[in-house]
């Protein structure tokens, strides 16, 4: 029996991927109606019963469970607690994240665990693939943020009164500020900067064995945005096929003194893969509407189809 890997509805995975991965997916609440709507966090009752029926299913196998970062919501210690009950049959892993980075390492964990890896090495390939993922997230309405206490009085005070369109990410599972700029184009054009230094950024250090990028947009009732994000990141990555990246560093001259420049040279780019996902309703009331997010994982090649040149 396999080892079994359950999330909560925070990895905005798409329904049809993980029952195809065998990956278990736990409602997070969402109460009341209208502008008095808020959201709660899995009880450690509810976690300790999920836990028990996964650990019947994987005959004892364990289980690894991957929730949304402790910053942002009581589930992981509620988890800790109901964990306890299983003598270490059950890991909790703090993330630090949120979105399509719980997601993939999900589905990492998944294809370990069906690759017949017992419960150390899945938390392995989980917390590798956590470590090795980012997040960024564009928000329309920052003042929702607020409100739900995911992002500080200052922080959003700051941002309102300077007109800024900011790009957050998380820094320890908390939110933070990652970029500033003055309008939404401007902002779609960093986050495609960011993943196009981290495409290079693998490119280089991979030398020619580089590992697979996947992307996923997220978006909150904004999918002509997500789609057009989608389209400049696939178009971002043909031209940095197009290009010939240098095999030496050219030596130039300011004012007749040689001086050391950083040149990125890499022997082959990573394949990149990008999706589209819907920010679930829980997630949503604490983003508003139109909200944006890119998540990236470094996604490691099998035998059968790494790269040949």
């Amino acid at each position: 029996m396999a080892v079994q890997i359950v999330t909560d509805s925070s990895c905005c995975l798409p329904e049809d991927l993980a029952k195809k991965a065998g990956i278990t997916v736990l409602d997070l609440h969402v109460e009341g109606e209208g502008e008095e709507q808020t959201t709660a966090s899995l009880s450690s009752l509810e976690l300790a019963a999920s836990y028990a029926r996964l650990m019947e299913r994987g005959g004892d196998a364990g289980v690894v469970a991957l929730h949304l970062s402790k910053q942002l919501s009581a589930t992981f210690a509620n988890a800790s607690v109901a964990a306890g009950v299983f003598e270490g049959k059950v890991r909790v892993l703090d993330s630090k994240n949120i979105g399509m980075v719980l997601g993939f390492a999900a589905l990492r964990a998944a294809e370990a665990a069906r690759e017949g890896a017992d419960l150390d090495a899945v938390v392995a390939v989980a917390e590798e693939s956590l470590k090795n993922s980012s997040l960024w997230l564009y928000v329309h309405e920052l003042d929702v943020l607020r409100k739900g206490g995911r992002l500080s009085v200052g922080q959003a005070l700051l941002t309102s009164t300077l007109a800024i369109k900011p790009i957050l990410q998380l820094a320890e599972g908390r939110l933070t500020l990652a970029a500033k700029t003055r309008t939404q184009v401007k902002a779609m054009d960093r986050v495609v900067k960011l993943v196009r230094q981290l495409v290079i950024d693998e490119a280089v250090a991979a030398k020619g064995n580089p590992r697979d990028v996947k992307i996923a947009v997220h978006h909150s009732d904004a999918e002509d945005q997500a789609v057009d994000l989608s389209a400049r990141i696939g178009e971002m990555v043909e031209e940095l096929n197009q290009l010939e990246a240098p095999t030496e560093p050219p030596e130039p001259r300011a004012h007749g003194l040689r001086r050391q420049v950083r040149v990125e040279t890499w022997q082959s780019l990573p394949q990149v893969e990008v999706s589209i996902v819907t920010i679930p309703e829980v997630l949503q009331l604490h983003v508003g509407q139109g909200a944006l997010g890119v998540a990236a994982t470094m996604w490691e090649n099998s035998t059968s189809d790494s790269h040949s040149d």
